[in-house]
């Protein structure tokens, strides 16, 4: 596989797993969160709305893009060329930061559902 594909790849899974464990935390978590800082959560009814009838299908999705980018994150280097993107310490590290944020609003989701 391609190093920019490896890349784009790994992007891709930690930003669908972040919008679908979004998508679950909209109805709860995330109201809590912003109304404990002083910001009304109103512009979330529409989310929240869409996403209940697939909370189960969300919640797999978000498991398994999570996972699949950290994988794909940290196994990339011992495959992609030295100097490539997906070889950089910093863009694991980014990503992998990127998944844990997307874990924690997985968790809260579960926690506050």
């Amino acid at each position: 596989m391609r190093d920019g594909l490896k890349t784009t790849g790994a992007v891709a899974l930690v930003t669908g797993g972040i919008v679908s464990a979004f998508a679950l935390a909209a109805c709860c978590a995330i109201p809590i969160l912003l109304a404990g800082i002083g910001i009304s959560a109103d512009w979330l009814a529409p989310v929240v709305m869409a996403s209940q009838p697939h909370a189960t299908l969300l919640t797999i999705v978000s498991l398994v893009a999570l996972a699949g980018s950290v994988i794909t994150v940290w196994w990339a280097p011992k495959h992609c060329r030295p100097g490539a993107v997906c070889a950089r310490p910093g863009f694991r590290w980014t990503l992998t930061g990127a998944a844990v944020v997307g874990a924690i609003l997985l968790i809260l989701s579960k926690v506050y559902a």
